[in-house]
């Protein structure tokens, strides 16, 4: 709460599931458990009852017969059990309950699945895996935490899990976080192989009760324990933990945005393993600059793993450039001819292929061609987005869904034309160019929940699927044993961001989802579509150069004083009132820069700067290193106070993000 400038309230409704909150929220699972009475458990009334019901009641003779046959040495058996078979009579199990032969009790019973764990298969390690194993147990005599930079399919799971099994010999707790849910199903099908009972995976779509139960069994088991999870497991009540696994550490996907607090998963995982004087490994094939730089410094171990597993080589990229396409006009679609050449091949070959493009729906925006008139949200400060599977104009903000006009609103003609192109338009383009390939589609506009997610992974894992287009849920460090090609349909969209990480994020997205293709013995290859193949940053994904991409970046970020060089803090105003807004921004601005000049930015409108009908100015202040953090946090708050106490800014929405992405 003192870090990230929030209420410990606001702390405590993220770290508690619902079902603790309430005594009456918790609803425990119970089943039926049959006993033997007491008064036939001894061999000689037992044999005298069972001739008794054979000569009068056949039914009830059998199905006490098979009750005996499965009972427990405490005489119990469930119920359901015992009914399972088909030729189970309920109504004489009612008659022997009726007698007082059985007697039904209902038992509280986990909700937890026990995994089944295969002992064969935790996997020898490579010499290269062997050698990065053995550096980081070096690092962690003298540092607690390490970095391991591995490059894409080098087999980084294989070595936590080696480090995960050590620890859980010792009778202590591990705490394994994954970006994505998207990511968890598949990884712990690897996992739950491994480590089986000993295993517990969480995050926010189980249900209330569940979280609950493991809630409990945590703070309470005594014995080993293997939690997998997202950002929310960190809040989890370990008691024994001795290893902390953050994988895929560079994702964006590990900071909270809304609602407070608004943490990052990764750093409040750091703190939780120094808490419990616990080990901690990073892993990424390519690192956060902030974490690259602690480990350069020596503040982290570092550990480099530069070979894929069986020496397999990464994947040739080969850029095509649009506009060169064309300018030809040999474009397809959306697709260069290199791309339909390398889709073709491998269709024909039976292999699989991966599309990336990071915009969802059918067209990114629809205008008119006559006087160039958008359709935007009523609601938000965004054009809206055509979706033709449901014939709507819909807002990615708010969620409301708008009728496509037949005539501009504007000026009247009937010249309204969509531009650019989504996902939805993507699979729409495949299924023309190859209409026998089967095509699916990873996006949140399709996949609504886990069990959607789960099969569309296995679907594609079992080769049930040919060609599989999505958004950037794909790099998230998913693998596919058959995918021969990967293609990135506009890498410029990622680099044409007003935000000073997006050509670090575009980085990690180009290199990870090019790390999709060729794995099992064979180089895969990556078709990477540009209008400026000659653009730095693509020569650096090129040769997948990591460390001179770094020290570009790090130049940039120290001529600019961007993190790591400072600490960032933003903070955000949000009222109905747009004139209210702007003077609460204005009053926090002028109060902050003389106090730290060059160092304040804005007041300013962020890019969506109306969203559910809440305008939004956005504060950014930039804060050195030997500058007090802690100090101008309590400042900021002193400033926030009063400005609720001013009947004309009481009302205005103010918090702050702390190391904000």
């Amino acid at each position: 709460a003192s870090y990230y400038t929030c209420k410990i309230g606001e702390v405590m409704m993220a770290a508690l599931p619902t079902g603790l909150k309430s005594e009456d929220a918790y609803k425990a699972k119970t089943e039926s458990v049959l006993y033997l009475s007491p008064l036939y458990r001894s061999e000689l009334s037992c044999q005298e009852l069972l001739h008794s019901l054979q000569t009068k009641a056949k039914k009830q003779y059998l199905l006490l017969e098979r009750f005996l046959s499965m009972k427990s040495e405490e005489f119990a058996v469930r119920k359901a059990d015992l009914l399972l078979q088909d030729d189970s009579s309920p109504a004489a199990l009612k008659a022997l309950i009726d007698k007082g032969i059985l007697e039904v009790q209902q038992q509280e019973v986990s909700r937890l699945k026990v995994l089944q764990a295969d002992e064969n298969r935790l996997l020898q390690l490579s010499p290269a895996q062997e050698q990065a194993y053995r550096e980081i147990h070096q690092h962690w005599q003298t540092k607690d935490i390490c970095l391991l930079h591995g490059v894409t399919s080098s087999g980084k799971t294989e070595i936590y899990s080696r480090l995960i099994k050590e620890v859980l010999a010792e009778n202590k707790q591990v705490l394994y976080l994954f970006p994505e849910i998207a990511l968890t199903t598949q990884m712990t099908q690897r996992l739950k192989k491994i480590f089986g009972p000993q295993m517990l995976i969480y995050h926010s779509k189980c249900s209330m009760n569940e979280r609950v139960e493991m809630w409990h069994r945590i703070l309470q088991e005594d014995g080993p324990l293997l939690v997998v999870g997202v950002r929310s497991s960190v809040f989890l009540p370990f008691t024994r933990l001795g290893l902390v696994v953050v994988d895929e550490e560079h994702e964006i996907s590990y900071k909270q945005s809304e609602p407070a607090p608004r943490y990052h998963a990764r750093n409040a995982a750091l703190m939780l393993a120094k808490m419990h004087h616990a080990k901690a490994i990073l892993g990424s094939a390519t690192p956060s600059l902030e974490s690259y730089t602690k480990a350069r410094e020596g503040r982290y171990g570092l550990v480099n793993l530069t070979q894929r597993y069986r020496d397999i080589q990464l994947p040739e990229i080969i850029l095509a450039d649009i506009n060169e396409a064309k300018r030809k006009k040999e474009l397809v679609a959306m697709f260069t001819p290199t791309l339909v050449e390398n889709m073709h091949a491998c269709l024909q070959a039976g292999e699989q292929i991966i599309l990336f493009h990071n915009r969802r729906g059918y067209a990114s925006v629809m205008s008119c061609k006559e006087c160039d008139w958008t359709p935007h949200c009523e609601r938000c400060d965004v054009p809206l987005t055509y979706h033709k599977e449901s014939h709507s104009l819909r807002c990615h903000y708010c969620g409301r869904q708008y009728p496509i006009p037949s005539r501009c609103p504007s000026c009247g003609k009937a010249m309204m034309a969509s531009f650019g192109f989504g996902t939805e338009q993507v699979e729409e383009a495949l299924h023309q160019l190859f209409p026998q390939a089967r095509v699916a589609r990873m996006d949140t506009d399709v996949l609504h929940d886990r069990n959607a997610i789960g099969q569309l992974i296995e679907d594609f894992e079992q080769q049930k699927t040919d060609i599989l287009i999505g958004t950037q849920m794909l790099t998230k460090g998913l693998d596919f044993d058959h995918v021969a090609l990967v293609g990135v349909l506009n890498a410029d969209t990622m680099l044409n961001q007003n935000d000073f990480r997006a050509h670090e994020r575009a980085f990690q997205l180009m290199v990870q989802v090019s790390g999709r293709a060729g794995r099992k013995g064979r180089r895969g290859r990556v078709v990477l579509q540009t209008r400026d193949p000659e653009q730095p940053l693509i020569q650096r994904v090129l040769h997948y150069d990591y460390l001179s991409y770094y020290v570009d970046a790090m130049k940039e970020r120290h001529a600019f004083c961007y993190p790591p060089y400072c600490y960032l803090i933003d903070v955000w105003f949000k009222h109905a009132s747009q004139a209210k807004v702007q003077q609460a921004a204005q009053y926090f601005a002028n109060v902050l820069q003389p106090l730290f000049p060059d160092m304040v930015f804005g007041p300013f409108e962020p890019a969506v700067a109306k969203v559910r009908d809440v305008h939004i100015q956005k504060l950014s202040l930039k804060i050195a290193p030997s500058q007090s953090l802690l100090k101008i946090k309590d400042y900021l708050c002193g400033l926030h106070a009063h400005l609720q106490k001013d009947p004309l800014t009481k009302q205005v929405q103010i918090y702050f993000d702390v190391d904000p992405l």
